[in-house]
């Protein structure tokens, strides 16, 4: 009984309403057919016991004539002729002292026997001239409840379960569109939440409930919605925007303005810079121009995008090739495995910065005579390949874990601070994302970039 019942709850409304409304018409119905029935039966025995009346009162004078002179066999076919009847059984009459002069059902009733059967039969006194003669004894064809369900059960059953068929059909229909309209509300709100604004559907029926007017009126707040959150999130991105602006400027005139506080000391307009000056003075100078270009280079829009996806083992064999000297001069040893026919959504030069720059940052942070390992395989993410570059190396601190994207944020001396930043921008307007590690004197880098599906 409990896994039934559970097995109730977990059926949709529609399935629990148009049910209901199935067996509310169902029982309704029932009833109606019932009572209809009680009351045709008690209409029917009415008109059976007039018509008994009627017959026998029109045939006095016969019946009379047939019980003065002992006609019994006249009697017995008057009597016949009242049984032929649907509605009588059989029938019978007898004298004053309840004794048989006549009877249809010879099987059960002898003349000259005493009738005593009166609760089963009606009894009609026959007079004739203040007369009594005795009284004739009907047996009716009573139209009981369960005989007129009997005769009529078919038909009623057919309607019955016609009316009922019908009702459920009806209720389906009307359930279906209501649920339908639940639905586009419930898909309408699943689409605001998770901000896809073209799935928002405005309702097209002809209905002018009050479930109409809800969706209408969500709908509308949904669209108000919609605009209100594209445009703070159009004013947060300009705001974010000028101040990452800020930032950037501020850094990079702090870093020019360090750069050239020794060139103000060594250029005096009073005397020219002595010999061993000039390398100090040019050192500066290639420094500033180094910020110049990195900054420019931040400043141009990253090759992200493409015209076709690329391979990618071509691009870190290149990279290693190029850092081979700078591996030597460490003693570092570097390990690859690059899967094989592995594209990727994004540009040859976005590519080249990626690699040059994980790899640099790599070698500059690794322990001398360790080894660098660089990966690039799909990722179990559909549609996404994963770039991991490892180095075994000082842990980084808290605060450089927080700065680690900023521009100009740098641990090194000769450092720009814009390489990571960099990075950064390529793999987020490729929508990608970046996640690290820096643990145990272990760091890893690992860049998750969209990839060709493999067919």
């Amino acid at each position: 009984m409990k896994k039934l019942f559970d097995y109730l709850l977990a059926l949709s409304v529609q399935v629990k309403l148009a049910t209901l409304i199935f067996w509310v018409v169902f029982a309704i119905s029932s009833v109606s057919i019932i009572i209809n029935i009680d009351i045709h039966k008690n209409h029917t025995n009415q008109i059976i016991d007039e018509l008994i009346k009627t017959n026998i009162n029109s045939n006095k004078a016969f019946v009379s004539e047939f019980i003065l002179t002992h006609n019994q066999w006249e009697l017995y076919k008057f009597l016949k002729t009242l049984s032929s009847s649907s509605m009588i059984e059989s029938s019978g009459f007898i004298d004053t002292h309840n004794v048989i002069v006549a009877h249809t059902d010879t099987e059960h009733y002898r003349l000259g026997d005493t009738f005593k059967e009166f609760d089963t039969y009606n009894v009609v006194p026959f007079e004739q001239d203040g007369v009594t003669f005795g009284s004739f004894v009907l047996k009716v064809k009573n139209q009981t409840l369960f005989s007129m369900l009997q005769d009529t059960f078919l038909a009623q059953f057919v309607l019955l379960v016609m009316v009922a068929l019908l009702s459920l059909i009806i209720a389906n229909i009307f359930m279906g569109r209501l649920l339908g309209r639940l639905h586009l509300l419930s898909n309408n709100a699943q689409a605001i939440i998770e901000k896809r604004w073209d799935d928002i559907t405005i309702y097209q029926g002809k209905e002018n409930d009050e479930i109409t007017r809800i969706i209408e009126k969500t709908t509308q707040l949904m669209h108000e919605l919609r605009d209100s959150i594209e445009k703070e999130e159009k004013n947060a991105r300009i705001s974010h925007s000028l101040i990452i602006l800020g930032e950037i400027g501020s850094s990079f005139a702090h870093e020019v303005k360090n750069l050239l506080q020794p060139l103000k000391l060594l250029l005096s307009p009073a005397q020219l810079p002595d010999k061993e000056d000039m390398p100090i003075i040019h050192g500066a100078l290639a420094r500033i121009d180094h910020q110049v270009v990195d900054f420019l280079a931040l400043a141009k829009p990253a090759d992200f995008k493409y015209e076709k996806p690329l391979h990618v083992k071509p691009f870190v064999e290149e990279s290693i090739a190029l850092l081979r000297s700078s591996l030597s001069t460490k003693h570092l040893g570097i390990q690859s495995i690059i899967e094989e026919d592995l594209s990727v959504k994004m540009g040859a030069n976005a590519i080249e910065i990626i690699l040059i720059n994980l790899l640099n940052n790599a070698i500059d942070a690794a322990f001398q005579l360790s080894t660098i390992e660089i990966t690039w395989k799909r990722a179990e993410q559909a549609g996404f390949s994963v770039l991991c570059v490892k180095n075994s190396g000082e842990t980084m601190d808290e605060k450089t874990k927080t700065n680690l994207f900023k521009p100009f944020f740098t641990t090194k001396k000769e450092g720009s601070g814009l390489g990571l930043f960099s990075i950064y921008k390529i793999v987020y307007l490729s929508n990608g994302y970046i996640e690290f590690e820096s643990e145990e004197e272990q760091t890893k880098f690992c860049l998750y970039i969209p990839s060709q599906e493999q067919v």
